[in-house]
This record gives structure tokens, sequence and C-alpha cells, in this order.
């Protein structure tokens, strides 16, 4: 019997190793239970596998298993560092290898992805990705999150926009140029968005208004 707690002990409570190289995002406390009810609406429990765009410190995909029971999630990232503590904190939730597979290395501004799949993927999605990257990575991001879905496959972009020219809440023309000036492709125009989406095969569904001034756009694959 205790040697039985102890193994249960080593693969569900996070070594010292493993603990130092988990990140934290500051805003996921505030931000996981509205992006969460976005995502339920827009289906994506109903979904079998998932691709996570830009995953950063790889919280939001444990969140989502232990709500969700369905699906499986794919977290991806260009950072490595963000690929460790994405599988630091899928395996501290003993999720890692069953419902959330080993984070891939992956470059949205490249065309194609070579660590995803073609056609594999029901969902896909992004949380404050499309302000970090380069503006010329729009029509590469929207490409490869339709070559990545199946027909019918959801894709959902947290994120905030500017519609006509006119940027959402007091602060995001602050928060576009303070984006800029640190060299971040900065707040897109959702104009832009659904034009690079409907080239690469995907089509506007939905666009939902949460708090601090940020949307969650759904986009489905034709």
């Amino acid at each position: 019997m205790v040697r039985s707690i102890a193994c249960l002990l080593a693969v569900v409570v996070p070594t010292a190793a493993a603990l130092s190289t988990m990140q934290r995002s500051p805003a996921f406390p505030r931000n996981k239970d509205p992006i969460a009810a976005a995502m339920e609406a827009a289906g994506f429990p109903d979904c079998g596998t998932i691709l996570e765009l830009g995953c950063g410190p790889g919280e939001h995909a444990p969140d989502f298993a232990r709500r969700w029971p369905t699906p499986t999630f794919q977290p991806t990232d260009a950072d490595a560092s963000a690929l460790r503590s994405s599988d630091a904190h899928a395996a501290a939730a003993d999720l890692l290898g069953s419902r959330i597979r080993e984070a891939a290395l992956v470059d949205v501004s490249q065309r194609p992805w070579p660590n995803v799949e073609a056609g594999a993927y029901d969902g896909c999605f992004s949380i404050n990705v499309v302000h970090i990257m380069p503006r010329s990575a729009v029509g590469a991001f929207f490409a490869g999150a339709a070559a990545a879905l199946r027909k019918g496959g959801v894709l959902g972009i947290y994120d905030t926009w500017t519609f006509a020219g006119s940027y959402v809440g007091p602060n995001n023309e602050r928060f576009d140029e303070s984006l800029r000036a640190q060299g971040y492709g900065g707040v897109a125009s959702i104009e832009e968005c659904d034009a690079a989406a409907a080239a690469a095969g995907l089509e506007r569904r939905d666009v939902a208004y949460l708090p601090a001034n940020n949307q969650f756009v759904t986009y489905a694959r034709r």
C-alpha cells in the first residue's frame, strides 16, 4: 500500500523541476471562464481533436480538458520554453499523453506548418496570438488553420480587432500603440482577417463580445 501511494504521488504531484519549468499568465485566472463560455457556445466541447495555436504557458488546455470530457488537445507554440511549460502543466494535471498531447513546435507565420497534420482537427483556437504576430503572418495563420481543420471544423480566436477602422473600447487604441512600439504586429482589422480567412476556405460565423473589450471570433471551415 505504501509503495502504491508513493507511485501515485510520483505521477500526479509535480516535481521541483516541473514546477520551475511552468510559466503562468497573470491574465489566465480572470479570462479563463469568459473564454471557455465563448468556446462552449461555438461547439468546442463536442470536438474530438482540438489544435491550440500559441499555447504560451499552457494553462488553458488542462482547464478546458477538465471542463469538457470529449476533446483531445494538441498545444503548439513557436517558443521552446512555452512547449516545456505546456507539457509541465499537462503533466501536473495528469493529462499529458492522454487528453493532452506533447506540445509541438509551430510557427504560425510559416507556410505550411510541418508539425501539423492536414485535415486532422475538428477545432482550432488561439488566445492572444493575432495581436502578437506580424501583420505579414495573417495569411499564413488562416491558411494553416484551414489546412488543419476537417470540413465543417471550427476556428475560434480570442483577441481584439478594429471594426470598420474603430477600436472596441477606449483603451484598445493605446494598447495597439504600445504593441507596435514593442515591435509586435498590433491590433488587426476584422476585415483583414475575414479576407485572409475567406481566401483559405473559412467563413466568419460569429463575434462574441467578452469582458475587457476583447472578442471571440469564430470561423467555420467550408
